[in-house]
């Protein structure tokens, strides 16, 4: 029996990706555009444990024969056909090693250790008064006054830190918004960043106690947003990967979706999935997605705001 396509292609998918159609400029561990949905600096290929592995903040994780499939439009099939027929004329490369659970756990824990409550006048609070009008800040959002941020040079600003909850309950990981002290997103690249690590599937930040009726949109922003302007409690997926495989907790009876309008449409076909896979556990689900493309429910939240 052969092995895996992971193990016979091990260390070799920044080679071997160009030699089947994907463009080795997106092969970069700095984050930079996406070849799947072309936002300009959501996607990284960190190539872990050479495996080919890559993130982008709206399409969520992958790996080298993900990729492939993807951006070629090919079968896996197809993709194990072709990586095969190339492996003799590829080397392996020294594999990078995926850090550990232990370590990433210690690393969340130290965290969010040192970081507080968010105050009145603080980064945090500044911006989001500034961005949705919020005054009363959940308690899964938190502030820490100076936090690294990791580039070809380094830097250093407050940021809100966002626990995101795993379906069980139980935390999995925090989600990094770098900001200015006046409360504006920071003058850097990517300023919103999840930890490295395993997420789980049906993970969310949990904005509001779960209740009978309850929404659910991407970005923490976009649903304070749909909070507000809907009147009912709404947690956040990070992106629209993660959107799409959201589990609601027990005992709701009513889930609402809260799409983003994307021109790739990849918000919209998030949100349509998500409803039509949970909507035989669910009583009532139905769709919100702005009418106009490039328009999510932070930017009408925002209109509305400033028209008052």
């Amino acid at each position: 029996m052969s092995r895996p396509l992971s193990e016979r292609a091990s260390g070799r998918w920044s080679e071997l990706l160009p030699l089947l159609g994907v463009n080795r400029k997106y092969l970069t561990a700095k984050q930079g555009p996406c070849p799947l949905c072309s936002g300009k600096t959501r996607f990284r290929f960190d190539d872990l444990e050479g495996r080919g592995t890559w993130f982008c903040n709206h399409c969520g994780p992958g790996d080298g024969p993900t990729l492939a499939m993807r951006v070629i439009g090919i079968s896996f099939r197809e993709v194990a056909e072709r990586v095969d027929a190339l492996l003799g004329t590829v080397p392996a490369r020294p594999v990078r090693e995926k850090p550990s659970a232990s370590d990433c756990r210690e690393r969340l824990n130290r965290l969010w250790r040192a970081s507080s409550p968010v105050l009145p006048g603080d980064p945090v609070a500044r911006y989001l008064a500034r961005r949705v009008g919020l005054t009363t800040i959940p308690a899964c959002l938190r502030t820490v006054p100076r936090l690294r941020y990791q580039d070809e040079t380094p830097s250093w600003h407050p940021a809100m830190l966002a626990m995101v909850t795993g379906p069980d309950g139980a935390p999995a990981t925090i989600h990094r918004t770098y900001l200015t002290s006046d409360g504006r997103k920071a003058p850097v690249e990517h300023p919103r960043r999840l930890m490295p690590g395993t997420i789980p599937a049906g993970a969310a930040i949990r904005l509001f106690d779960p209740a009978p009726v309850l929404g659910i949109a991407e970005g923490i922003e976009t649903a304070l947003a749909a909070a507000s302007l809907f009147g009912i409690p709404c947690w956040a997926a990070i992106n629209s990967t993660m959107l799409a495989k959201w589990e609601p907790p027990p005992n709701v009876e009513e889930v609402v979706v809260f799409g983003d309008s994307d021109a790739a449409y990849a918000g919209q076909a998030a949100a349509y999935a998500l409803a039509h896979r949970i909507h035989r556990g669910i009583s009532t689900v139905r769709v919100e997605i702005p009418s106009e493309i490039g328009v999510d429910w932070c930017d009408i939240l925002a209109d509305q705001l400033i028209a008052a």
